[in-house]
């Protein structure tokens, strides 16, 4: 812009003087002040346009640019911290569904938040002290409108919103030292009964059966009343979930082995044993996890686990498992599914899968809790969107009542930023 300043001025002065230079005879006075005065307004536009800040270029368009290629036009990023040592980054996502559900005697379309891809927002700062040293903070918040894991047939799921913490902590973590979390947030055990690479495990279709129809009740063949909910009758024993805890990760050891541990407020304790590794071209993740719940209530000690694989034509396999100890007795889960990923259209994956999950002795002694499902998830790279489609069928009995099935139909999205 300066040497367009710097030539323009150049000319405009050269030609100026130029003028100033006719014999007195060619020119008029009234001539002279006109052509200094264009001088002057040109001058004066240059410099505005000197000082005016400068706009980068955009990618050329194209009317045959295809759809996937819509990333390239990526919104600015402008997230700043307050202080200039910490980068900060802010992320989050906006997670619904519709579903409709028949307990057997009454149907209802609920519209809900998904309780696993829940509507939520998160501020992660991360700051470096040199190549091995780095500290961060986590703050998410689920800002969650009528959750699916709560939401049955006749609730007003418009009025149930809330506003809950996932996340406040802080994380630090050496090379060849492992990671030290201190705050609330993710348990040394938490997801390790839920190790999916199937491609629909965070929106409908994985181990954890009460997040999508779990606010619906089973109810009595004979009397039509109302016994547990779906999310009541089904629990994959997932770890100690999130806490306040004090939580240690080692380094990744092995090809892939991570061990975990943390300790809870109330004397909790849990541990974990985690793999991730490609081998050729396979894909294998694994968990195993231990907790003992001390003095808190709701049971005495667990043991989950979980594994996947998925191969590089796209199929893949999942199983799960896990047992607790509830005091008088003990509870069981097993859990198995198939998949398969693809890239059927350019916008992004295709994924598929079926599952089967069984749970006994959970709510009562002698109760038997089954579910059978499918699901199919699209995610559209360019809008950072993943829709999805699912059907899942309850039954549940235990040795004094028979209950009518649950089924449901369920269809949403989830838009991350």
């Amino acid at each position: 812009m300066t040497s367009l300043r710097s030539t323009t001025a150049a000319l405009l002065t050269g030609a100026a003087i130029a003028t100033f230079a006719l014999p007195a005879a060619a020119q008029s006075a009234s001539e002279v002040d006109a052509l200094r005065a264009q001088v002057k307004e040109l001058l004066t536009r240059i410099e505005k346009l000197e000082k005016a800040p400068s706009t980068p270029a955009g990618p050329p368009a194209s009317k045959d640019a295809p759809l996937v290629a819509a990333d390239a036009y990526k919104a600015p990023q402008v997230t700043q911290s307050g202080n200039a040592k910490v980068k900060l980054t802010l992320s989050g996502q906006i997670g619904r569904v519709v579903s409709l559900v028949d307990d057997g005697f009454d149907s209802d379309l609920i519209h809900a938040d998904n309780a696993t891809a829940s509507s939520r927002i998160r501020l992660a700062g991360q700051a470096k002290l040199d190549d091995n040293w780095t500290a961060g903070t986590d703050i998410e918040l689920e800002t969650s409108s009528a959750s699916s894991r709560s939401t049955g047939i006749g609730s007003d799921g418009g009025s149930n919103f809330s506003v809950n913490e996932r996340k406040v902590e802080f994380w630090i973590q050496h090379k060849g030292f492992g990671r030290l979390w201190v705050g609330q947030g993710d348990t040394a055990t938490n997801q390790t009964a839920e190790v999916d690479l199937s491609g629909t495990v965070t929106l409908l279709g994985y181990s954890d059966i009460g997040q999508a129809f779990g606010g619906v009740a089973f109810r009595n063949k004979a009397t039509r009343v109302a016994n547990a909910t779906v999310n009541t009758a089904f629990n994959n024993f997932d770890g100690l979930h999130r806490e306040d805890r004090v939580r240690y990760d080692t380094p990744t050891f092995g090809g892939g082995f991570q061990l975990s541990t943390s300790v809870t407020e109330g004397g909790a304790t849990d541990g974990a044993v985690r793999y991730n590794a490609k081998i050729g071209d396979t894909e294998v993740a694994a968990a195993i996890a231990y907790a003992d719940n001390d003095s808190r209530t709701g049971f005495d000690t667990q043991t989950s686990g979980s594994v996947s694989v998925k191969f590089a034509s796209g199929f893949n396999v999942t199983a799960a498992a896990g047992t607790r100890d509830l005091g008088p007795r003990d509870s069981d889960f097993w859990y198995g599914k198939v998949g398969y990923i693809a890239k059927l259209t350019p916008i992004g994956a295709s994924s598929f899968s079926v599952d089967y999950y069984k749970q006994q002795d959970l709510t009562v002694a002698g109760a038997d809790a089954k579910a059978i499902g499918a699901a199919f998830v699209q995610t559209v790279d360019a809008w950072a969107t993943d829709l999805y489609l699912g059907v899942r069928n309850h039954s549940y009995d235990t040795p004094t009542a028979d209950f009518k099935d649950v089924f449901g139909v369920i269809t949403g999205a989830r838009v991350r930023f």
